[in-house]
Order: C-alpha cells, then sequence, then structure tokens
C-alpha cells in the first residue's frame, strides 16, 4: 500500500472527512487531498501530526512511514514476551503484580495474550485445574469451549460484557487489526452469540462481578485494567495489567489466609 492508500483507510476507519481531518491537523483540504493520491510527499512531521490527529497507535504508524519512504521511529512489531520489553516497564510490572498479592494478577499484550502473572493468579488458575503459560491467549481461554464455562457462574453475561468492551477497545486500534478479527470471530461461536442475544450491550452494568464456583469454593471478583499512558513504542503499547479484587467478604478472607499460612 502507498502513503495515501493507508492515509485514506485509516481517515475512514476514524470516520473522519477530509476537511475535518485537514482541519485538526492545520493543513489544507486540498493539501490532504495530494497526500493521499500521491500528488505530494509528507514529511515525517507531517506524518507524526497526521497520526497524533487521527489516534494511530504507534506500532502502526510505523507501516506510514516506511509507505512514505522514511525509517519508522518506533518499534513495529508487539512484544511477544516480558523479556522483550524495557526494563524499565518490566519492573513496573513486577511491583504492580507483587504488591497485589495475595490478589490475582496477570498481564496481557495488545491482543490478550499473557505475558506473565503473580503466584495468587496461578494458584487461582490450578485451583480450577487449567494451565496458564506465556503465550496462551486469555479470550480463546475465557469465550472458547474451555472449562472456564462450569466454573464462571454467570459466564453468558460476562462474556457478553467482554465481547462488547473488547470490540470497543478493537475499534481504537487499526482497521486491519489482529484483535478484530479474533473477537468477531469467538462473536460468531454459538454460545457467545446466545449471550450477546440475552444481554445485549444496552444492557451493560456499571460493574459486573465474575462469580467463580470451584469445588466447594465461591469466589466473586470485580478487575481493573492498567495500561502505560505515556507508552510510545510498540513494545509497550497496548500492555494491560489486569488486577483481581474481592467482591465479598468469602473470597477475601480465602485469599488472605492463604499468605498468613
Amino acid at each position: 500500500m502507498e502513503f495515501g492508500d493507508h492515509l485514506r483507510e485509516w481517515r475512514g476507519h476514524r470516520r473522519m472527512s477530509q476537511l475535518a481531518l485537514a482541519s485538526e491537523a492545520g493543513i489544507s483540504a486540498r493539501h490532504l487531498s495530494f497526500l493521499e493520491t500521491g500528488r505530494s510527499r509528507p514529511s515525517e512531521g507531517m506524518i507524526l501530526r497526521l497520526s497524533a490527529v487521527l489516534d494511530i497507535p504507534a506500532r502502526d504508524q510505523g507501516a506510514l512511514f516506511s509507505a512514505a519512504g522514511f525509517r519508522p521511529r518506533f518499534a513495529t512489531t508487539p512484544s511477544a514476551s516480558l523479556a522483550a520489553l524495557p526494563a524499565a516497564v518490566v519492573e513496573a510490572i513486577g511491583l504492580i503484580l507483587d504488591r497485589h498479592d495475595p490478589y490475582p494478577g496477570v498481564v496481557f499484550d495488545h491482543e490478550y495474550n499473557v505475558l506473565t502473572a503473580n503466584q495468587a493468579f496461578m494458584g487461582l488458575a490450578g485451583m480450577a485445574g487449567i494451565a496458564v503459560s506465556p503465550g496462551d491467549n486469555f479470550l480463546d481461554a475465557y469465550l472458547g469451549p474451555t472449562p472456564l464455562r462450569s466454573i464462571v457462574v454467570n459466564w453468558p453475561r460476562s462474556a457478553a460484557d467482554l465481547v462488547n468492551r473488547i470490540r470497543a477497545e478493537a475499534r481504537l486500534q487499526g482497521p486491519r487489526s489482529p484483535l478484530v478479527k479474533r473477537i468477531e470471530r469467538l462473536a460468531a461461536t454459538d454460545d457467545v452469540r446466545a449471550a450477546l442475544d440475552d444481554f445485549p450491550a444496552t444492557e451493560r452494568l456499571p460493574v459486573l462481578p465474575i462469580e467463580m464456583r470451584i469445588g466447594a469454593k465461591r469466589f466473586s471478583w470485580i478487575t481493573t485494567l492498567t495500561s502505560f499512558g505515556s507508552a510510545q513504542d510498540a513494545l509497550v503499547q497496548g500492555v494491560l495489567i489486569e488486577s483481581f479484587f474481592p467482591a465479598d467478604a468469602e473470597t477475601r478472607a480465602h485469599f488472605e489466609t492463604q499468605v498468613s499460612r
């Protein structure tokens, strides 16, 4: 694809007219039209300016730089492992996970592949009889035909909520995002489609606890997602830390008791 093709695709994905994009970027609509048709070649500064207006992730900006004949300014390949991340980021992740004990915490890349997890998360997975390894995809595990369906008491509602949330996240990524393809593939399966019909996006709750039943134990969780807001590199952008917090006294007591032993 030429630079103009990429630019036009991103503008369409963000549902912006040429006039709107040109106005926000501080250039004329005529110049923007020339950039899209290839009659004008962008400078590196212009690519950065347009990328900022279109909110193009760093990992996707590389394609624009390359198409325009420049060397990408940022890494263009997302992290496939924790070791590939900058040392300061790895240290921050370690601090967050360690301080979150005795409650579960897990780290995902931008496609929700597992990068690492703390001992409490691994312990919870072990109780459920689920093996978790770096590279495993959380969306496949939660929405696919896995043991989680029999463990999560409110799986249909939580599955519908998850699909709607990921769809919203995927829209912020590029038009060719693998996350879009993954979530739509999973959403098309019979059980997930039925869950979406039963619990449409218009009926989402402000907070939806995840209810689990593992043997005689019942747990209830609410979760938060932490990201690196100042990330300007594909290795870091999209990394998420999901932290589980007890939503009832029984869950809190069980995990705090494990630490005191």
